[in-house]
């Protein structure tokens, strides 16, 4: 089989070609199942989201945990981190997510989740992708079963456990956007649960209009219906945005800086995507810088048992919550918000997040980016002109063909100016 090579979070691409196909799959299905045996054990849960791909894909993969004589347990259409619970409830002993998370719905994916729920380690990465390389050889055993409605329940039971304390919810209208994705099931049972919140759905395909990575509708929806704000999650209902009252988009530092106030927490762990202004503005807070990657942000808060961790893109994890999970990090934030401020837009009203802007190029290969002169001396010469804040980051996406590229300074102007400069430079040597 043609090399499979793991991403910032698993494998994802366009459904249909390699690597997102059936074959692979299956290959993905008996990789889980050596992975499941290494720890103990030879059950894999196995979910999706919703994407017309996700069913054969599925298939295909429980297809491969049979082929290694492994137990492949159905979870069917469930958020990301329901698949991590399983397994730390040792419901399961590996999961498999079939998704591209926030990528538009052509794309599809796979997110493997290995020992306690966790996303792998390296050397974890390194050895599945050597297992899904190997030629599978068929055995007799293979057993399965079907744990939607056992998964579902555990996954809402963790989310009320996270939100014990509704009473700040109480009386408010807010959008749900679920995305169209693996948390649509949650829509009635969210309105169950917290009697009188107007909790509602945007429409279209996964990720199509809609969801955390395009707010418009949701935006115009709050104002629209004079509600007091939004939460909107991705594909695999794993990432959050906020809008206020009044639509406008949360910055998503601003959203770790007020739950790292709400809980007075001393240490919180955030990519290098984060902006300055989470130093400056949480005085006393040790600040702790990662890779970029949500498995990053929890390996470095396992480390140092912090009890919070992000991702400016939406990733929002807890100490206390065994998986990162978009509708617990939403209810938290706003319940912080609104136990301190009767509007979301007073409660981030005192963060002020440094100018930035954040672009990307699309690349034809990936060659060192030390190893690119012009690159490095745009970049040199322009954090001169950025202030003493100012910084240019630079990093290929582990999900996309394309450079990612951010600006961070003390004036707006100087930001964009610079920012369009250093575009004009990738996209002349890389594009």
């Amino acid at each position: 089989m043609r090399p499979v090579a793991f991403g910032t979070d698993g494998i994802r691409g366009p459904a249909g070609t390699h690597p997102i196909t059936s074959e692979v799959g299956a290959a993905v299905g008996r990789a889980a199942c050596r992975l499941a045996r290494a720890l103990g054990g030879d059950r894999v849960v196995i979910a999706r989201d919703t994407r017309p791909s996700g069913p054969e894909l599925a298939a295909a993969v429980a297809a491969g945990v049979g082929q290694a004589g492994g137990t492949s347990l159905d979870a069917g259409v469930v958020p990301t981190s329901a698949v991590g619970l399983a397994v730390h409830a040792a419901l399961a002993d590996v999961g498999v997510m079939v998704t591209a998370s926030h990528n538009p719905e052509p794309d599809n994916g796979f997110k493997i989740l290995g020992a306690g729920g966790r996303k792998l380690d390296e050397a974890a990465v390194a050895a599945v992708e050597a297992w899904i390389a190997a030629e599978g050889a068929e055995v007799d055993g293979a057993t399965h079963r079907d744990v939607a409605d056992e998964v579902s329940d555990l996954w809402r039971r963790a989310v009320q456990a996270a939100v014990p304390d509704t009473t700040a919810l109480s009386g408010r209208r807010f959008a749900v956007d679920l995305a169209n994705g693996a948390g649509t099931a949650a829509l009635p049972w969210l309105s169950s649960w917290l009697p009188g919140i107007e909790a509602t759905g945007i429409s279209g395909t996964i990720n199509g209009g809609c969801g955390s990575e395009h707010l418009g509708a949701l935006s115009e929806r709050v104002v629209a219906q004079a509600l007091d704000g939004g939460i909107a999650l991705d594909g695999d209902a794993d990432r959050v945005r906020l809008v206020d009252e009044a639509g406008r988009v949360v910055d998503g530092d601003a959203v770790i800086w007020l739950l790292a106030r709400h809980l007075a927490a001393p240490a919180i762990a955030v990519t290098v995507m984060s902006g300055g202004a989470l130093d400056k503005q949480l005085p006393g807070v040790r600040v702790v810088r990662t890779a970029v990657g949500d498995r990053h942000v929890r390996g470095a808060m396992d480390r140092d048992a912090l009890v919070l961790g992000g991702e400016r893109s939406g990733h929002v994890l807890f100490g206390d919550v065994a998986a990162g999970d978009g509708l617990i990090a939403g209810l938290r934030a706003l319940v912080a918000a609104w136990s301190s401020h009767e509007r979301l837009s007073g409660a981030f009203a005192a963060f002020k997040p440094l100018p930035s802007h954040l672009s990307k190029v699309e690349v034809r290969a990936r060659p060192s980016l030390d190893g690119i002169p012009p690159l490095s001396e745009i970049c040199a010469a322009s954090e001169d002109r950025l202030g003493p804040h100012g910084r240019v980051l630079l990093r290929y996406s582990g999900t996309e063909p394309v450079l990612r590229i951010l600006v961070e300074g003390d004036e707006a102007d100087v930001v964009a100016q610079v920012a369009e400069q250093v575009a004009s430079v990738a996209r002349r040597v890389l594009g």
